[in-house]
């Protein structure tokens, strides 16, 4: 589709719509475009208006979905420290609680939008947004962990037993990380278009058939 001279992005105009309540999409998104037009763009350029309208979409997504966002942050940094330092026992009740959590937000999307794509959105973009911190964090803190993992036994034995012959423990567990960031990608991706999908579904089709809800 051709993009109008006037208009920002068609992609962040579909965005913006599939985040926004079915019964304000309209009014809402109309409202913006004609800030964008008549204030923005005379004001700032092509450019410049683009990268406020994109700021308002973002901002939509950040009202709407911050709760599981940052529950899922907060549930990855409790989950990272807690291996890195080896506290409490190993479990899959963090992977399961993210899951739920991912799912949450899909239904919130599908139920305000009352469309799959709404779902489909909130799901993919919470998934992505969710690994952009999670490779920051490791990033940021392969170095320090590593100080305290190298005097872990399990950490040493894991390193001895995965690790290319004469390669140092620092070494191993910085490309360990980038293995993870790489993995957590496609899994991430997967799980975003699956919740997002379910979600969609589920949450449009009760938006449909009990209209009075929360929204």
């Amino acid at each position: 589709m051709a993009r109008n001279a006037t208009s920002p992005p068609v992609w962040a105009e579909w965005v913006l719509v599939g985040l926004l309540p079915a019964d304000r999409a309209e009014s809402d998104s109309g409202d913006l475009l004609e800030a964008y037009r008549d204030e923005q763009l005379p004001a700032r350029g092509r450019v410049g208006a683009d990268w406020w309208y994109l700021r308002q979409v973002a901002f939509v997504f950040a009202r709407s979905y911050w709760f599981w966002l940052a529950a899922l942050i907060v549930l990855f940094v409790m989950s990272d420290v807690s291996n890195a330092y080896q506290i409490g026992a190993r479990a899959a009740v963090g992977p399961v609680v993210a899951l739920a959590l991912m799912l949450a937000a899909s239904l919130h999307g599908g139920w305000r939008g009352r469309r799959i794509s709404s779902g489909l959105l909130a799901g993919i973009t919470t998934c992505m947004l969710l690994w952009l911190f999670m490779a920051g964090w490791w990033m940021t803190t392969w170095y320090p962990f590593s100080l305290v993992q190298q005097a872990e036994p399990y950490w040493i034995g894991a390193w001895h037993s995965s690790a290319a012959p004469g390669e140092t423990f620092t070494h191993w567990i910085f490309w360990d990380n980038v293995g993870a960031m790489m993995m957590s990608a496609l899994v991430l991706s997967a799980v975003g278009v699956l919740t997002g999908l379910a979600g969609g579904v589920v949450g449009s089709t009760a938006r449909k058939l009990y209209p009075r809800g929360v929204r």
